[in-house]
């Protein structure tokens, strides 16, 4: 089923053969839950910004969350909103506490820094908005993620499969213990590592005992090495020694790209997988995804789609200067490292799900391995019926017209429009002559043997 632009977003319900298939025991990426802990009482509410009508509708999801009674307490749960809120004339806070007081002490505020530092305070986290909300809330949530439920606002709605029109009974289904299909998403970690340049030239009685266990691999230290000879630059009998500085690490949801930033020359990066040299990557960029985000950049850069079951990581190229140059698929216990080499022309940027951009400059590298933080989003049925769901409605997956049979009239194609599961109609009567205008047969076809071509002419 479409989304409907008025309707919110996209309902998943299961096919009929799936409502009659007896339920089986959830795989390892699924996690079941028994009725919601009524310990479990904070939740946040995270709303897609730059758009008044959630501001309302955030109003009138706190309002049912704080007042409608449960687990035998008739103010069951305290909510966190944006704290740009408190100054908003639509959500009219002051309003509010004047008509109960109980919204004083039931509503809280969220910011930025207090989800880095108190992430465990959350028990449930609501979106109102689109996939980027729900990447910004990765983006939030660097280490523990309180499980998600999404709800389509936004434009695509990939990841968020719930109608807002029905968040009442998405949510007390919730709290019921009657939903409980999670999909737990991978992400990676990625580290961004700096050069040090004051280690360029130490000797190696002065150099650290851990700094040679940072170089690359033996195939980066022979490189490096003649990149210094090139340039005139190793003297006497020191030792190069190559140490970097771990800087930053962030947690992505979709992926990180590096790539050539503002500059119009094309990237060269170094790719390694477990410390083994890959490729010389020589194009725009490189991206590399979760199975999440193969529905994102990845697959606009000519990646495949991905099940988000699957426990991978996507390496796909951005423009490559090479014709042989193909996406791959890596297990997600290898560890990838890519780095600038000396002898680029210019440094790199990176970018995690499409924020905290980083230079990279010659010397300086990144890993990217799985992180060990996962983020869980509640599946209307389960994840597959989702994700191809999304596949089939947002991205239109192979939606093309039918091809039209030889035995239908155009009365019969409507009626099998209705009903594409009819693999084929055959005419009512096939031994009569039921086209006016018939292709021409293989005999009729067949040419003459060239010496009979010859008599006929003579």
């Amino acid at each position: 089923m479409r989304p409907d632009s008025n309707s919110g977003g996209t309902k998943r319900e299961p096919s009929p053969a799936e409502a009659r298939r007896p339920k089986k025991k959830p795989v390892a990426s699924h996690q079941q839950h028994s009725t919601w802990d009524p310990d479990k009482n904070s939740i946040l509410i995270l709303t897609k910004a730059r758009d008044n009508k959630l501001v309302t509708f955030t109003q009138h999801l706190v309002e049912w969350l704080i007042f409608t009674p449960r687990f035998g307490k008739k103010n069951p749960f305290v909510v966190y909103v944006d704290a740009h809120l408190k100054e908003s004339s639509l959500f009219d806070l002051p309003s509010l506490v004047q008509k109960d007081p109980v919204w004083q002490t039931q509503l809280r505020f969220w910011t930025p820094k207090l989800c880095y530092k108190k992430p465990e305070l959350f028990h449930l986290i609501i979106t109102l908005g689109g996939d980027g909300t729900i990447l910004f809330t990765s983006t939030l949530f660097q280490s523990h993620v309180p499980p998600i439920i999404p709800f389509h606002l936004g434009s695509l709605g990939f990841l968020a499969p719930f109608l807002f029109t029905s968040y009442r009974e998405e949510l007390t289904d919730l709290f019921e213990g009657r939903l409980q299909n999670i999909a737990c998403r991978m992400r990676l970690s990625c580290t961004v590592y700096k050069y040090n340049h004051d280690s360029r030239y130490t000797s190696n009685k002065e150099a650290h005992p851990k700094s040679w266990e940072l170089m690359e691999t033996a195939w980066m230290r022979k490189t490096f090495h003649q990149t210094l000879k090139m340039k005139d630059v190793l003297h006497d009998e020191k030792m190069t020694n190559y140490s970097t500085t771990p800087m930053q690490t962030f947690h992505v949801l979709n992926e990180v790209i590096v790539d050539r930033g503002p500059s119009s020359n094309m990237s060269m990066l170094e790719l390694f997988g477990n410390e083994r040299h890959l490729t010389t990557v020589q194009a725009d960029g490189l991206c590399i995804a979760t199975a999440t985000g193969s529905t994102a950049y990845s697959l606009s850069a000519g990646g495949t789609l991905t099940h988000p079951d699957m426990q991978c990581t996507l390496v796909t190229p951005v423009c490559p200067h090479t014709l042989s140059f193909r996406p791959m698929h890596l297990p997600s216990s290898i560890k990838i490292r890519i780095f600038v080499p000396f002898g680029s022309r210019h440094s790199a940027y990176c970018r995690f799900d499409g924020r905290n951009g980083v230079e990279l400059q010659q010397g300086d590298h990144i890993t990217i391995m799985m992180s060990p933080y996962h983020v869980r989003t509640y599946a209307s049925s389960d994840t597959s019926n989702d994700w191809f769901s999304s596949v089939q409605s947002s991205l239109l997956w192979n939606n093309r017209q039918r091809q039209k049979s030889f035995g239908l009239s155009d009365e019969n194609d409507l009626a099998l429009e209705s009903d594409k599961m009819n693999a084929c109609v055959e005419p009512a009567d096939s031994s009569k002559n039921y086209y006016q205008l018939n292709p021409w047969t293989e005999d009729e076809l067949k040419r003459d043997p060239i010496g009979h071509e010859k008599a006929s002419k003579m």
